[in-house]
């Protein structure tokens, strides 16, 4: 397994490891499926499918059923040998930024999965008022990823409150598959709030924003 792997997908734990092979193969006798599902840049992209072996169980009072996620095969930077398990794809440290006089935004380190991406990103507030990145509570999407000729959603709900002063990291996800032929272009926060008061609440959500101290869109271009 390649060290990318360890770190990300189970953040170098083995109890992380163990817990991933007991739910694939609790107990029963496995068979599996495998087939050669993509290659990009290096590396060799497998479905798999797990599923009980119905030859040695039988199909009484049981549906077919099974587990299937994609496998990576590459050579490491020493030709080694190594995989990806769990869907995950890849990492990489990235260094994006915008600001301007309320708030900067750094994008730090993106990890791929087969079907979406994850990017990590550090706000820092420069004022002494609340910023509010997303909530829920605005009547436009929040944040959104740009990539071909559209702006996609966030599929990551996850409250983003900047305090006066804070510095927080947040990570936001988005819908992309790993072999597709788009790539992004930036993150754009589309309702960013500067506000004096903020309750969360979203019976007073709408009065509350009238009364923001000022409201923005912010890209942060790749």
């Amino acid at each position: 397994m390649s060290d990318e792997c360890k770190k990300d997908f189970f953040e170098n734990s083995y109890d992380a490891f163990v817990t991933y092979v007991q739910k694939k193969f609790n107990g029963s006798t496995k068979r599996y499926a495998i087939q050669n599902y993509s290659n990009i840049n290096g590396q060799y992209i497998y479905n798999v499918r797990i599923f009980d072996d119905f030859l040695a169980t039988g199909l009484t009072n049981q549906r077919y059923a099974f587990q299937e996620e994609k496998f990576v095969i590459q050579y490491d930077k020493n030709k080694n040998l190594v995989c990806h398990v769990g869907n995950y794809m890849n990492s990489k440290k990235l260094l994006y930024m915008a600001s301007n006089d309320y708030l900067k935004v750094e994008v730090t380190e993106a990890v791929e999965k087969y079907s979406f991406i994850i990017y990590q990103i550090k706000f820092t507030n420069r004022t002494n008022h609340i910023i509010v990145i997303q909530d829920g509570l605005a009547e436009d999407w929040e944040v959104g990823l740009a990539i071909g000729n559209e702006i996609r959603a966030t599929t990551d709900n996850s409250t983003i409150i900047v305090n006066p002063g804070e510095t927080k990291n947040a990570s936001v996800a988005f819908e992309k598959f790993y072999d597709s032929s788009n790539e992004p272009e930036g993150i754009v926060f589309n309702t960013v709030r500067v506000m004096d008061y903020y309750t969360g609440n979203a019976e007073t959500a709408q009065q509350e924003i009238e009364n923001a101290v000022d409201r923005f869109s912010m890209t942060v271009g790749f």
